[in-house]
């Protein structure tokens, strides 16, 4: 299912938010086409739905484990005595209900782009975009790293030091003339639930950063940054900003203006 990156706005919540809504679109599109391969299916091929087996990955989850979750939360509705009951039969009606939907309502029932790390890329190709004139290039943080206490650690070393996991990882890397930079991006539109924490997890890379920073004085071309957007997020910048003591190093803002930092180290 493609993910759509758009990044023709300067502000990158207008870039995720239409980014979202347009790879949704795209998830649609795909959708239709696995519930019409869905009714398709050869049930005398694959007498237990269980055993279906495809090379197309996303129609194997649509049977095995979405469209069956779905039933299984309101198995009674759907007229089972027990969740145990589903069939094909079941399985080729939600498929067929789903593609008979109104389009108004189908949009509802495809992949949810929230779940396809589509804010960290639509951020990530902003900085490639508008910093392609100083041949930066910022990937996928790979292997994964994390900065802990004053320490840039891979995982399995991350690990070890704090069991509960209280750090995220780095979410993007690039490099240029010795220079390193790291970015934690985050997205948060409104305030509640799991974007609370969202907070929480900014301050700590700030903090860890900023010690990592003291610790490594003669070492100075490692650069983090909180790449953040979002209404809610954007609203705490100067307050998480106020973690920083190395701000020659460590920097907080959004999208437009870690851009804008970039560009003056």
């Amino acid at each position: 299912m493609a993910i759509i990156e758009y990044i023709k706005s300067k502000n990158g919540a207008e870039n995720i938010d239409i980014s979202r809504q347009k790879t949704n679109e795209s998830n649609l599109l795909e959708a239709k086409k696995l519930w019409s391969k869905i009714i398709d299916i050869d049930e005398d091929k694959y007498p237990d739905y269980h055993n279906f087996q495809s090379s197309n990955t996303d129609l194997i989850t649509l049977v095995k484990k979405t469209i069956p979750s779905r039933i299984k939360k309101n198995f009674i509705h759907f007229g089972l005595d027990s969740p145990e009951d589903i069939s094909w039969k079941l399985i080729k009606r939600m498929a067929k209900e789903y593609l008979n939907a109104n389009p108004w309502l189908q949009i509802s029932f495809c992949k949810d782009s929230t779940r396809q790390s589509v804010d960290e890329r639509v951020q990530r190709a902003m900085l490639n975009s508008h910093l392609n004139g100083l041949n930066y290039k910022f990937k996928k943080c790979s292997p994964s790293k994390t900065v802990y206490d004053g320490e840039l650690l891979s995982r399995k070393d991350y690990y070890k030091l704090d069991p509960r996991k209280t750090r995220k990882d780095i979410d993007s890397y690039g490099s240029k003339y010795n220079r390193n930079i790291w970015i934690f991006q985050k997205y948060a539109k409104a305030s509640g639930g799991h974007q609370d924490n969202v907070i929480t997890e900014t301050q700590h890379f700030l903090e860890d950063a900023d010690k990592f920073i003291a610790n490594n004085s003669n070492n100075n071309n490692n650069y983090f940054i909180a790449q953040l957007d979002g209404k809610f997020i954007e609203e705490n910048i100067v307050s998480l900003k106020s973690h920083i003591t190395n701000t020659s190093n460590v920097f907080a803002g959004n999208s437009y203006d870690v851009i804008n930092w970039i560009k003056d180290i």
